[in-house]
């Protein structure tokens, strides 16, 4: 008998022995998942220890491959997920228990609810894939892997107005996948970070490498892509701009004595730079509402324009015609238009199914936003011969809300007020998703905040200037406006699908299996 048949034979029987030890203690895996989700957090801003999730989710597709039922898979589904959301979003407690006005029972129950709502997702991932890889050869388990996370990550984006935070291709930041986001965007960062773990679980586990080899040709293309620094836009032109941090902290923001102090300070530091093309104001900078302050501003807004400089700011905005609120974002000054923010942030900007829900609210005393949802297809804002598109707050998360506007636009801008959720790593984590949209976009993002970061942010998606966090203070910097798109911008998610097409074709190639020969 050939030796290295035998040797190798021997090697690939201990791997499936090891597995199937695995699947008599489904309670320790699960136990081990829950873990591993927790650290694999360390994989995001601001820690960005990006092999932690890989490996994480490789471990998660071996416990997959693995289970003894659709049951099992479920529940290391949900393990992993808990884990990842029970300590990645953790920070949407502080505004709950800080702002909410419930007590820390309600408060730590309102919070388990959100995680436990985003770990469900995973939890039917597991059980799609335990169904269909019982029907599939192990060729075909690699694309299954990958398109049961994208798909059920993209519901998780999706319904119910969605929650895309923390999905997989935010790791990439500070790897060389991070050069692919013109090409393919967030979509596509993902499904590489799936593959790059199922490739690994499959050629140390399974022997079955075509899917590594795959996977290193891909992260050799975007290293030699990295090295090259390709240009997809063209700078065209360079204009000031300035962004006003108010760090007005959240339980003072709303309190009628503190709307006229803030607005003076917000005037008076715009006009200390006047000479500035843009001036940036936070979200609801004003807390008057927008036909209450307009006429009180009016010969600011002149000398505003006087100086060919606009400002633009984020404003609560009354609609007597339609009877309803909204968040919005206007120019004035040397510029025009107003937005009204599109996607709310589910019991912070509006309750679902309120009419249900409402009274048990009610009952806890806990305050029920009434701002209702913008119009689609709004035009962008102009700031002299510049279009600007706006995104407030939650809403740079959307990548596909971003891509509808780039082309009309000349530099993204988003505005948001993440004093809400203190000195956790919420903010940090809001930061780096803007960043990637500036990435996939080719654009410039300018991003300013209450309590920070605000911060510009280049085509790159590099931080070219900021401030730090819980300082009152003005940021001035250059933007450059571009002219062309990225790949992205003009195709979409061409390239997942190319991706989700060439795994389906290797899957379909013929085995080669170990054999004996005396």
């Amino acid at each position: 008998m050939n030796t290295n048949a035998t040797l190798t034979t021997d090697v690939l029987g201990w791997r499936l022995r090891l597995l199937h030890s695995f699947t008599n203690h489904p309670f320790l895996q699960s136990i081990a998942l829950l873990l591993l989700g927790a650290v694999s957090t360390l994989s995001f801003a601001p820690f960005y220890i990006w092999p932690i999730y890989i490996l994480a989710a490789a471990y998660l597709m071996l416990a997959w491959q693995g289970a003894n039922s659709a049951k099992h898979a479920s529940a290391f589904g949900f393990s992993f997920a808990l884990g990842l959301f029970g300590s990645g979003i953790s920070w949407v407690y502080v505004s709950i228990a800080n702002f909410g006005q419930v007590g820390f029972p309600i408060a730590i129950l309102i919070t388990f609810g959100l995680i436990v709502a985003a770990s469900i997702y995973w939890a039917f991932a597991g059980a799609v894939y335990f169904k269909l890889r019982t029907q599939l050869n192990l060729t075909f388990r690699v694309p299954l892997f990958v398109l049961a996370i994208l798909l059920f990550e993209w519901l998780r984006s999706t319904l119910f107005t969605g929650f895309p935070w923390l999905l997989p291709g935010y790791i990439v930041e500070k790897n060389w996948l991070f050069e692919l986001l013109p090409i393919g965007g967030i979509w596509f960062a993902s499904a590489l970070v799936a593959l790059t773990s199922a490739a690994i679980t499959t050629a140390l586990m399974f022997k079955q490498c075509r899917y590594l080899a795959f996977t290193g040709l891909l992260w050799s293309a975007a290293g030699l892509l990295t090295f090259m620094a390709p240009s997809y836009v063209t700078e065209t032109d360079t204009k000031q701009v300035t962004l006003v941090q108010g760090n007005v902290s959240q339980d003072q923001k709303w309190l009628p004595e503190n709307a006229a102090p803030t607005l003076t300070y917000y005037q008076q530091a715009t006009l200390e730079n006047i000479s500035s093309d843009i001036v940036i104001w936070p979200e609801t900078a004003i807390t008057y509402e927008l036909h209450q302050v307009q006429p009180y501003l009016k010969p600011f807004s002149e000398d505003l324009a006087q100086q060919n400089t606009t400002v633009i700011t984020g404003v609560p905005i009354w609609d007597a015609e339609r009877k309803s609120y909204f968040n919005g974002v206007w120019a004035t000054g040397n510029g025009f238009g107003m937005y009204e923010k599109q996607k709310l942030v589910p019991f912070g900007e509006y309750v679902p199914l309120a009419d249900w829900v409402g009274p048990i609210f009610d009952l806890f005393g806990m305050p029920m936003s009434q701002f209702r949802k913008g119009p689609s297809n709004q035009p962008t804002l102009q700031a002299g011969e510049l279009s600007v598109a706006p995104f407030i707050c939650y809403e740079v998360v959307y990548p596909d809300l971003v891509r509808s506007m780039v082309r009309d636009s000349d530099v993204l801008l988003t505005i948001s007020n993440d004093g809400w959720f203190g000195h956790s790593i919420g903010p940090l984590q809001h930061l780096q998703i803007a960043q990637f949209r500036a990435k996939e976009a080719g654009r410039y993002m300018i991003r300013a905040t209450n309590t920070g970061v605000s911060a510009i942010i280049d085509t790159n998606g590099h931080i070219k200037s900021e401030l730090p966090q819980f300082v009152r203070a003005t940021l001035t910097g250059e933007i450059s406006t571009v002219s062309g798109n990225t790949p992205y911008v003009m195709h979409g998610n061409l390239a997942l699908w190319l991706l989700l097409a060439l795994l389906a074709g290797l899957g379909a190639l013929p085995s080669f299996k170990l054999s004996s020969r005396k």
